[in-house]
């Protein structure tokens, strides 16, 4: 979530398989790029992308998916179209497997 591809977040198995992202302001979102640049660890194969006005939102039910999407094992940058433009201004990415 920088422009430096040195530097990324090392997370534990057990702990929680989503990360929320805050824009500073609402945006349309019209594609998602996945960028992996680290030889030894593990990739992200399924995951699915929610959108929200708000955060901390007061139940689940406050995300609306815009995509779910398989990514392919390989590194550097992959890109996903949304079927429909969504605008949002947290989003949140669960990692499924």
């Amino acid at each position: 979530l920088t422009h430096d591809k040195d530097k990324y977040s090392i997370a534990p198995c057990q702990s929680k398989r989503h990360v929320v992202v805050g824009l500073s302001e609402d945006i349309l979102v019209k594609q998602i790029k996945l960028s992996n640049y680290e030889r030894y660890s593990s990739r992200v194969r399924e995951f699915e992308v929610l959108a929200s006005q708000e955060y901390p939102v007061p139940n689940e039910e406050y995300w609306n998916s815009i995509g779910r999407y398989v990514a392919k094992s390989k590194s550097g940058e992959q890109m996903f179209e949304l079927e429909e433009p969504a605008w949002a201004r947290y989003l949140k990415v669960s990692m499924c497997h």
